[in-house]
């Protein structure tokens, strides 16, 4: 498939075109190709991220999204199902990275990583603590990411620079 690939701009929150077009790709992937349950898809979470999504523009000029991200912003409760060591500090979890399977093995992954790391990196301020309603409180970014994802593409993660923390453990999410 010729044409380009561009990662979107990250955008706060839910109820815009950039998370609604992330949930369409999310929900191809892990919903209809791993059987998650749609309504585990979509969580409490969502209006406190930063959400992208990588395009594909077409000779014609048809764009389809193809890939997604989002950038969790801190602080992090433990949940039950995390990790057995969960980091403290007010890192940001970086995650949901699903791209449709047409466009695997053609760089939308590292795309994505890479242009979330830039943004949060350019914008520590922008990017800090939130409330649950994605309000800006108290609190800066400490500069950490934490890739929050499934076993199975742990290779991917590594091959954009990111190291397993043997500490944290592994649990049973998703997919």
């Amino acid at each position: 498939m010729a044409g380009t690939l561009i990662a979107s701009k990250p955008v706060l929150g839910m109820g815009n075109d950039i998370f609604n077009d992330a949930m369409k790709v999310r929900m191809i992937v892990f919903v209809d190709e791993q059987n998650v349950p749609a309504e585990n898809e979509l969580d409490m979470d969502e209006p406190r991220c930063w959400h992208m999504v990588c395009y594909h523009t077409d000779e014609s000029g048809v764009r389809t999204p193809v890939g997604a991200i989002r950038l969790v912003t801190p602080p992090h409760p433990s949940h039950k199902e995390g990790p057995e060591n969960e980091p403290e500090g007010n890192y940001l979890k970086i995650g949901r990275l699903a791209t449709v399977k047409e466009f695997r093995g053609r760089g939308v992954g590292k795309i994505l990583v890479e242009a979330a790391v830039r943004f949060a990196s350019e914008n520590r301020k922008e990017v800090g603590c939130r409330d649950v309603d994605g309000a800006r409180i108290d609190g800066e970014w400490d500069g950490r990411f934490l890739a929050h994802a499934q076993v199975v593409i742990k290779r991917v993660w590594e091959k954009l620079g990111f190291t397993v923390d043997e500490g944290m453990g592994e649990w049973i999410e998703e997919g």
